[in-house]
């Protein structure tokens, strides 16, 4: 009798500590829910003006008013209203009388011919042209610092991860985690809805930023610039040939392969979590284009595709078929180092395979972000489901 009520004590105890973790989780979806939806209710107070890229010459009319204006290898005229401020590089700005900065101007390659009586209330700093272009220094940096953020990030990672296991706080939540996971398996369905919510949070704002308020433009444009600045025929078989790895042979042959094996171990319950996640992203991409139906950018295409834009559709099943394979392998691989080692180069095809879909002018870059949150929201859900299933 004793024993049976020390049972029921700790079983007591541990549906206490459960419903804990479920509160925290409740509360942190509803505040994301009610975050997003205050955003949506002060959308007035946000600025009305959109923003402005350019790769060629561009005059702003007298009383024309726009949020930032950004030229790349162009001369810009301006006479109207500028809110956030103008970057040009390599070319000149000229501000005519009529002409209202009210952010910072720089010029970056060029000159600057200001009258007078234009206002510029914040800083104004030009550098005058060199012997090479200046975006070939900003283009190779960027490059740089993607590639370095790729190797960098699972090393910081790393580091934290050996600090953080060795404190208190995580000691404790250790131990509390190691309690629900070997009697409440409620526990991953509250963990992947929460994750689930927050990035769908993060699709709908995409979503809202960029098909309804049309305040994306600059970003996609800028990036579109930055991606397509090194094109070469020589780059466009590369980035082709990484867009294969997205749906193509390489893609299905990978597929197959790892089906195979997982056949071959008997690994039915880890080929079942692969088939879903597979079947179950192809029917949510399906349903996302058609239901925002975005055309397709029309300015260049290396390649030819058909359908809708939004959401990217490669980047959505990279995510879920490469992260899968990250999870199933960092399973059975003890050493945290090369975990991180598989993570960082999933990591890497699958920014590349997002990088390549814009570089060959099928998607916007929007189209490739909106992708990864969308993908990441079902490839968590599978992962928990994974962890679940034994436990259920």
């Amino acid at each position: 009798m004793l024993k049976r009520k020390q049972k029921n004590s700790q079983g007591l105890t541990r549906q206490n500590s459960v419903y804990r973790y479920i509160y925290w989780f409740a509360l942190l979806v509803a505040g994301l829910l009610i975050a997003e939806s205050s955003a949506l209710a002060l959308d007035g107070s946000r600025s009305a003006y959109r923003d402005v890229f350019s790769r060629e010459d561009i005059h702003i009319e007298s009383g024309q008013a726009i949020g930032r204006l950004l030229v790349a290898g162009g001369n810009a005229t301006v006479s109207g209203v500028v809110e956030k401020g103008i970057v040009v590089v390599d070319g000149n700005l000229l501000l005519t009388p009529g002409a209202h900065i009210k952010g910072s101007v720089v010029v970056l390659g060029g000159y600057v011919n200001r009258d007078s009586a234009a206002r510029v209330e914040k800083l104004m700093l030009a550098v005058a042209p060199g012997p090479r272009p200046v975006a070939d220094f900003l283009v190779l940096g960027f490059l740089f610092l993607g590639i370095a953020s790729l190797v960098v990030f699972p090393i910081l990672v790393l580091l934290l991860a050996r600090i953080v296991r060795s404190s208190p706080p995580y000691l404790w939540m250790r131990e509390q985690l190691l309690l629900l996971k070997r009697d409440w398996s409620i526990f991953y369905i509250a963990f992947a809805l929460s994750l689930g919510t927050l990035l769908f949070v993060f699709f709908a704002e995409m979503a809202y930023e960029t098909l309804i308020r049309n305040q994306m433009d600059l970003f996609d444009n800028v990036f579109v610039w930055l991606v397509r600045y090194l094109a070469s025929p020589e780059l466009d078989q590369v980035m082709i040939m990484i867009s294969e790895f997205g749906y193509g042979y390489p893609f299905w042959t990978i597929i197959i392969a790892v089906l195979l094996i997982l056949a071959y171990y008997r690994q039915w319950l880890e080929s079942a979590g692969l088939i879903v996640c597979l079947v179950g992203e192809a029917v949510l991409n399906f349903f996302l284009k058609n239901l925002f139906e975005r055309t397709r950018p029309d300015l260049f295409q290396v390649v030819a595709e058909a359908g809708y834009s939004f959401p990217s559709g490669h980047a959505m099943v990279s995510l879920c078929l490469y992260g899968m394979l990250t999870f199933l392998i960092a399973r059975h691989v003890q050493s945290w180092r090369w975990r991180l080692v598989v993570i960082g180069l999933a990591m890497a095809l699958v920014v590349a395979i997002g990088v390549s879909r814009v570089y060959l002018g099928v998607h916007y870059p929007t189209d490739v972000v909106a992708g990864y949150f969308a993908g990441g929201m079902w490839l968590a859900f599978c992962i928990s489901l994974l962890l679940w299933w034994p436990r259920r």
